[in-house]
């Protein structure tokens, strides 16, 4: 990032509030709060871009306003200690991909638990690191840029107490090229993941608030409307779009919750520790400490051609085998899968259908599926919070 340019930050978090402000328009004003994070309903806010010697930024909304003000200050050390709090040697989540997310839950340490558990909030996701050392919450890479909603930080800095509520923060590495980001792509995907991820949590498990049953009619209306058009907008790119493997990137990248509903969070392209000729497009964390690398390969091409492996899918299962060699090196492969999405189901014949089961029976920690699968999950989603709401 160009630490010189101040005003291209500035520029790109304008562009991404303007755009927001018309998508919360197709929300109900009396459920908006229900189902978007607050800040996402501020007219103006007032905002701070922390930057340190490394060309780090990390932007924060610290309270709501009558317009948009965002001022740039310098960091006494690093940005990670001044948005968190706290910034350790080990750190209970390293993020390192583009339009990553962590949405809720709240991050504490074992000294905190034991000490102070009763303070922890009821009702909530709480995750606590309790691995020995001087530690901390989050630590950002370089290429990184992530944004964290409704985090609360819960920690033990010697005998004192830190106690850290973030409504929303947004943090660019200082090696991430900011004039290769999309800011309008990254805004549809943080409010689609936002609006499902709270309809899913309502309909998972309850609202903390007591919501009376025009509310509930209300969010199922909305929900209805949302999900079958984005079904039918993924439907009918896979059926039209032919050699654009963007489009299909930037299809996946706004809808994203649909790889991994209640995911607690989903990275774009993760940078691993070590030299590979292509990054994961996606890393899925999710809250049951499981991580699954995904990789994707269009719709058009298939992963069988005239019953033999096709060169884009034996390319792909080489770049799992390259990311496994990696992360079994550093130690660090328990609990993680690799997921490949190629082709389309109806563009296989009979005997490349049954090369694909029979491939898939052979792995152990690797899925192969078609982008039928994507569809399939949205349905799946649909059917489930539509039985939830109609319960109530």
């Amino acid at each position: 990032m160009d630490t010189g340019n101040p005003e291209l930050i500035i520029w790109f978090l304008k562009s991404y509030f303007k755009r927001l402000s018309v998508l919360v328009t197709q929300i109900p004003f009396e459920i908006r709060r229900l189902l978007l994070p607050k800040y996402m309903l501020f007219r103006g806010f007032k905002g701070i871009v922390h930057f340190d010697a490394s060309g780090k930024k990390g932007f924060e909304v610290y309270r709501e306003a009558s317009r948009i003000s965002i001022k740039l200050r310098k960091a006494s050390k690093n940005v990670e200690k001044e948005l968190f709090g706290v910034l350790g040697n080990e750190n209970m989540l390293f993020l390192s991909g583009h339009d990553s997310e962590v949405r809720g839950g709240v991050f504490t340490c074992r000294g905190f638990a034991e000490q102070y558990g009763s303070q922890l909030p009821r009702n909530a996701s709480v995750l606590t690191f309790d691995k020995p050392g001087s530690i901390g919450p989050f630590q950002i890479g370089e290429e990184c840029e992530v944004k964290l909603t409704d985090i609360s930080i819960y920690w033990l800095l010697g005998k004192k107490r830190l106690v850290n509520r973030i409504p929303f923060a947004w943090v660019f590495g200082g090696k991430l090229d900011l004039t290769k980001v999309n800011p309008i792509i990254h805004v549809e995907s943080h409010f689609y993941s936002s609006l499902f991820g709270s309809i899913y949590q309502i309909a998972t498990h309850g609202y903390t608030k007591a919501i009376d049953k025009d509310t509930y009619s209300k969010v199922f209306e909305t929900f209805t409307v949302f999900v079958e058009r984005i079904f039918a907008e993924f439907k009918q790119t896979l059926n039209t779009t032919k050699n654009d493997e963007q489009m299909f990137q930037q299809l996946l990248t706004r809808y994203k919750f649909f790889l991994s509903p209640g995911a607690l969070s989903i990275e774009g392209q993760p940078v691993l520790n070590g030299t590979v000729s292509r990054k994961p497009d996606f890393c899925i964390k999710n809250a049951i400490g499981k991580t699954i690398y995904v990789e994707i390969e269009p719709p058009f091409c298939k992963p069988f051609e005239d019953s033999k492996m096709s060169l884009r899918l034996n390319g792909a299962l080489k770049q799992i085998s390259e990311w496994r060699e990696i992360l079994s090196g550093n130690g660090s492969a328990e609990n993680i899968t690799y997921l490949i999405i190629i082709g389309l189901f109806d563009d296989l014949n009979t005997d490349e259908k049954s090369l694909l089961e029979a491939l898939n029976r052979t792995q152990k920690d690797l899925t192969i599926v078609t982008w039928d699968w994507l569809l399939h999950n949205i349905s799946e989603v649909k059917e489930f919070v539509t039985k939830k709401l109609k319960q109530v």
